[in-house]
C-alpha cells in the first residue's frame, strides 16, 4: 500500500484477503476470520466472545472458554450417576448371589425377618398362657366371716302405695326383687369388692316417694383385720355404691335411685 510524501506509518499492517464462500442456493456466505480480532487502540488484539459460522444466519454460538466451563460440571455429574448406577448394580448382584442349592441371599434375610416375628408372636402367646395372677387365686369357700352393711336410699321415680307397706305383697316382692338383683350386680362386678360379696336384700319400704331398705353382706377369710380396715370398710363400700348412682341414666329411669339420699351405716 503507498502512502503519500511526509506521511510516516504508525505501524505496519498486512492484510490478508480471505475467499468469499457461496452455499448452494450461489448466494454469497458469509466472510469469516478462523481467528479474528479486533485492533485496540494501544495496538493489542481482543478475542470475540463469539463467532459467526457459514450458515448460521448470523446466530452465534458460545467461545470455547464457556464449553470449557461447562466440561467439569457435566463431568462430575455423569460419575455421580455412574457410581450409583453401580451401587444399584452391586446390591443386586449380591441379593442374587446363590447361598447354596437354588436358595439366594434375599431369600435367606426373608426367611430371617419371618422367623422372628413367629418367635415374638410363640413367646408373646406363651407368657400369656403362663402369667397367673396371684390377687386373682383364691378359695371362695374360705370366706366365712360374715360382715354386714344397713342403709337406706329414695326411688324418685316411683309413687308409693299402701301396698308397699306390705312385705308379702306382689307390689312389695317385684320391687325388692328387682332392687336386690341391681345391687347384686353392681357389687359383683367391683374388681375390689366382687369376690367378698354375698348377697344383697331389700327388705322394706316406707313412704317420701319411695324409701327403700336394703341390707349388703360381705364374707372374708379368717385373717381379715387388713380387710375391715382397707377394702371391705363402710367408706370403701359405699364409696363403690355412690359412684355407681352418679353413672346411672337419666332421672326418667323408673329405678333411678337419688345419689344424695344414699345412707349407709
Amino acid at each position: 500500500m503507498a502512502l503519500g510524501v511526509g506521511s510516516k506509518p504508525n505501524r505496519d499492517i498486512d492484510i490478508e484477503l480471505q475467499p468469499i464462500h457461496r452455499n448452494g442456493n450461489g448466494n454469497d456466505g458469509a466472510a469469516y476470520l478462523p481467528n479474528e480480532q479486533v485492533t485496540a487502540a494501544n495496538g493489542e488484539g481482543l478475542a470475540y466472545s463469539s463467532k459467526q459460522f457459514p450458515g448460521s444466519n448470523g446466530d452465534t454460538h458460545p467461545s470455547g472458554h464457556a464449553a470449557e466451563a461447562q466440561e467439569p460440571f457435566l463431568a462430575s455429574a455423569n460419575t455421580h450417576t455412574q457410581e450409583q448406577i453401580s451401587s444399584v448394580c452391586k446390591i443386586k448382584t449380591d441379593l442374587n448371589e446363590v447361598i447354596f442349592w437354588k436358595v439366594r441371599l434375599w431369600m435367606v434375610i426373608i426367611f430371617i425377618f419371618f422367623l422372628i416375628a413367629v418367635v415374638i408372636a410363640i413367646s408373646l402367646a406363651v407368657c400369656s398362657v403362663i402369667h397367673e395372677d396371684v390377687d386373682e387365686k383364691y378359695d371362695p369357700s374360705s370366706f366365712e366371716i360374715p360382715r354386714y352393711f344397713n342403709g337406706s336410699f329414695r326411688l324418685t321415680n316411683q309413687i308409693f302405695t299402701a301396698e308397699l307397706l306390705t312385705p308379702s305383697s306382689n307390689q312389695s316382692q317385684a320391687l325388692s326383687a328387682e332392687l336386690q338383683e341391681k345391687l347384686a350386680d353392681l357389687y359383683r362386678s367391683s374388681p375390689a369388692l366382687g369376690r367378698y360379696f354375698s348377697t344383697a336384700e331389700v327388705y322394706a319400704f316406707s313412704n317420701g316417694s319411695v324409701v327403700a331398705q336394703y341390707r349388703l353382706k360381705f364374707l372374708m377369710p379368717a385373717e381379715h383385720d387388713q380387710l375391715e380396715k382397707f377394702t371391705l370398710s363402710r367408706e370403701v363400700v359405699y364409696n363403690v355404691f355412690r359412684q355407681f348412682l352418679y353413672d346411672q341414666e337419666p332421672e326418667t329411669e323408673p329405678m333411678y335411685i337419688d345419689p344424695l339420699s344414699l345412707n349407709m351405716f
